[in-house]
């Protein structure tokens, strides 16, 4: 009854699968009855005539259900010669045989006991052809992996899941994990219009020119709108060399077709040309200028179209991410710039761009030598202080953009080619930013530096290397500090000359495998027990590129490295819950190709080290009970080795460390900072209550890395303030001290 005729239409399936098995959970009495009843229902709508039977409306909210091969080529039989309900979402009063088979069909999943030998069986035995059960893997896609082995279509599960990121607007969780596997596009770019430009490909080679014009034909009955079908074969004839480029710029212009300036970066790069990336991406950003002649409403449609270009862009010339494409394209273009740096004089006024120590691009305005808090009025509509404007808002989200782009990098171990490296450190917004991180070559480890218009990477010995111009750069991750024993060198380094990084690099909580997971061989249980809150976890994780996994939990997939990690615990990630906070229970690592489970020693240590990070996130941030950890155990390492490099330099002897304390042998007494939460408690007295105003403390504590750490700056504090107590001179903790 609770699945069927009291579901609303509004109610995805997947929300139905939910109800349907936190029922079967509770209720496992009625488990048989609820799939008895379900068969019975489905076999009666396989019989129907065009007329609808008392059971319709109940068949049409079925959500989900698993009617194996028996029903699956029951249902395709019922169904004729016809084609499939377009799209899928209907309306409740539709009951006719097509839209009510067609529901029953997307929502039939295999039994775990189906092979593709009884589903070859099954469908020889219908009489339904090869050309019709790829129809209907189109539809329901759920049954693409058993038809790729019973057909010995490789790849053919790759090619219906590329139709469906591409063309269905609808992206359920399921389709989400999937689509996952195969691509590191997010869904909202799949929706935007991006275009996966190496997965088309491979699955083109794979399935053959025949098989993929059947899948292409029947492709409509996935999407709802014309729309999207008419764009995923624009897309395809950009990326199969079959548009002009020069027509296709000319209705472009003519006609500010969004769809054609898409597909217009998926146009493969022409050969002979080695300055054709570049002159298409001032072709899009010669249309993105236009823009601002248009309403509000037609400019946020246009300026989405051009980022889904930029990033078209950046898979055709191989970049892969349009902010890296658009660095490098940009420091090509920067000298269109310099002129905007020299001081130009407008009626009186002296404008110029300029950038201060760290690269913040800024509007200079004086007048006699004076300078101006603003631009006058009078100039607001002069074109080179627009055209200045511009330019610095242009480098302020750039190197917004390029802090996030670098870290990934650093994850995902990108490498870049010592020419690029070099060309970004000749951008004045990027080159401060550049300069501050550690790279590697080789095994060399130094920080870049451009001299006599030459790459060097110098280490902290004074040592250089001169890398050759195609020669791989990775920004250096905690881990190859440890492979070359220089970690705290250049941890000392950084507070030594007051380096700030842009993020975490060298101070980068680093998880190295422990012997009791090795002993385990694939699976870590480090933050088993921990009780995490659902919505925020996922809310956390999904911002480092994890997914939800409806059966298992979430995931996140390395393309590069071809593994996929997953975080197991007892939990609905899905749907609020009023029921006990969900437990960890295991961490483990996985082929993405083969799905089995892989040994932790053949897995990348930065790869396991980041994903541990992850996890750590979490327990600390989004943790649930009556315990609240202050600082995942990461964190209090950190903090100990900055508390150890701030001491060291400022000459105090009388701090030990002792696990997560640091115990200072004061003048006035002993105590103990805990390093997670800055309590502070005085020997034989008890807890002091110091408490700290983060406002007046921020910049006064040197902290080796720019994300704002209100926490850490607080017990540096402390452990200074009661490292030397014979100066304190308030009152409050005076009287604490002396009891």
């Amino acid at each position: 009854h609770c699945f069927t005729g009291d579901t609303k239409w509004t109610l995805s399936s997947k929300r139905t699968a939910t109800l349907q098995k936190q029922a079967n959970e509770t209720y496992p009495l009625f488990k048989p009855f609820l799939a008895k009843a379900i068969d019975r229902i489905v076999t009666v709508e396989e019989r129907r005539g065009e007329l609808p039977t008392p059971l319709t409306s109940a068949a049409a909210n079925i959500g989900y259900f698993f009617g194996g091969v028996k029903h699956f080529a029951a249902l395709l039989t019922a169904l004729g010669k016809d084609g499939f309900h377009r799209g899928y979402s209907w309306a409740g009063s539709d009951h006719t045989k097509k839209t009510t088979l067609s529901v029953l069909l997307e929502n039939c999943y295999p039994l775990p006991e189906d092979t593709a030998d009884g589903l070859n069986a099954a469908l020889k035995s219908a009489g339904i052809t090869k050309n019709r059960l790829l129809q209907a893997v189109m539809y329901a896609p759920q049954w693409t992996d058993l038809a790729e082995k019973a057909t010995c279509i490789s790849g053919l599960s790759s090619a219906v899941w590329l139709f469906h990121a591409h063309i269905n607007e609808r992206f359920s969780v399921e389709k989400e994990t999937k689509v996952a596997l195969y691509s590191p596009i997010s869904q909202q770019q799949f929706a935007d219009g991006t275009f996966d430009k190496d997965w088309f490909l491979e699955a083109y080679a794979a399935v053959g020119e025949k098989t993929f014009d059947e899948l292409y034909k029947n492709a409509k009955y996935i999407t709802e709108s014309n729309g999207a079908h008419r764009r995923s074969q624009l897309y395809t004839d950009a990326v199969l060399g079959r548009l002009d480029k020069s027509q296709t710029e000319t209705e472009i212009t003519d006609k500010r077709n969004q769809e054609k300036l898409r597909a217009y970066a998926l146009i493969p790069l022409d050969g002979g040309n080695p300055g054709d990336a570049l002159a298409r991406y001032e072709f899009i950003q010669k249309y993105a200028k236009e823009i601002k002649q248009f309403g509000a409403q037609r400019q946020a449609s246009e300026k989405k179209a051009v980022l889904i270009a930029l990033q078209n862009l950046a898979l055709t010339t191989g970049f892969g991410d349009s902010d890296r494409m658009t660095w490098y394209l940009e420091s090509q273009k920067m000298d269109g710039l310099r002129p905007l740096t020299k001081p130009q004089d407008i009626g009186g006024v002296t404008v110029c761009l300029e950038f201060d120590g760290d690269g913040t691009p800024a509007i200079c305005v004086s007048k006699e030598g004076k300078p101006l808090k603003a631009v006058p009025k009078a100039l607001a509509d002069n074109q080179t202080v627009i055209e200045i404007q511009t330019a610095v808002k242009d480098l302020k989200d750039q190197k917004k953009r390029a802090k996030l782009g670098f870290e990934m990098a650093m994850v995902s171990r990108t490498a870049f080619t010592a020419g690029e490296v070099s060309r970004l450190m000749r951008h004045p917004a990027l080159s401060g930013m550049i300069a501050s991180l550690a790279f590697v070559s080789g095994e060399f480890i130094g920080f870049p530096k451009i001299r006599e218009n030459r790459l060097y990477l110098v280490s902290l010995d004074g040592k250089e290397t001169e890398p050759h111009y195609t020669a791989s750069l990775i920004i250096a991750h905690p881990y190859d500090f440890i492979t070359g024993k220089c970690w705290s060198a250049y941890q000392r380094r950084l507070y030594e000359n007051k380096i700030v990084q842009p993020f975490k690099q060298i101070f980068r909580e680093y998880y190295p495998v422990t012997q009791d997971e090795l002993s385990e061989i694939n699976i870590s249980r480090r933050y088993a027990g921990n009780q995490v809150q659902p919505q925020k976890t996922v809310a956390l994780l999904k911002t480092r590129g994890w997914t939800a996994d409806y059966e298992e939990g979430l995931q996140r997939v390395y393309h590069k490295e071809n593994l996929i990690a997953k975080m197991y615990a007892l939990a609905d990630w899905f749907s609020p819950s009023d029921i006990e906070a969900p437990t960890i229970e295991e961490i483990r690592f996985f082929s993405r190709d083969e799905d089995r489970p892989l040994p932790f020693k053949e897995i990348p240590p930065v790869i396991f080290s980041e994903v541990m990070r992850d996890i750590d996130l979490v327990v600390s941030a989004a943790h649930a009970g009556g315990v609240d950890p202050e600082s995942s155990s990461s964190t209090v390492e950190m903090r100990i080795a900055i508390a150890k490099e701030l001491l060291a330099m400022l000459s105090v002897s009388n701090v030990k460390f002792q696990t997560a304390h640091a115990e200072i042998e004061g003048a006035m007494g002993n105590y103990s900072v805990h390093m997670g939460s800055g309590v502070t408690h005085q020997n034989g007295v008890g807890m002091l209550a110091v408490l700290p105003v983060h406002s007046q403390a921020r910049g006064r504590i040197f902290l080796p890395f720019a994300d704002e750490d209100p926490k850490t700056a607080e017990i540096m504090s402390k452990i200074l303030l009661f490292a030397d107590d014979n100066k304190i001179k308030d009152p409050a903790i005076l009287s604490q001290i002396s009891g």
